[in-house]
């Protein structure tokens, strides 16, 4: 599990190995992720991606969630 503060147009990546999927949790501000818009209160799904790229579009904090 990991945490990140993010300013507006800050980016993070993550990479995902092999067959891993994550979720990512906005709790609060606006994000992209791989070009998926996402606002605060929203969770997604991810799977078949080799990695995240995660950028916000206002302040924002996320929980990103790598799972088997």
């Amino acid at each position: 599990m990991y945490d990140a503060l993010l300013g507006a147009d800050e980016a993070v990546s993550h990479q995902l190995g092999g067959a891993r999927h994550a979720w990512v949790q906005v709790i609060k501000g606006a994000i992209t992720v791989n070009g998926t818009a996402l606002r605060a209160g929203d969770g997604a799904a991810i799977s078949e991606e080799n990695s995240l790229n995660i950028r916000a579009s206002e302040d924002a904090e996320i929980l990103l969630f790598d799972l088997a």
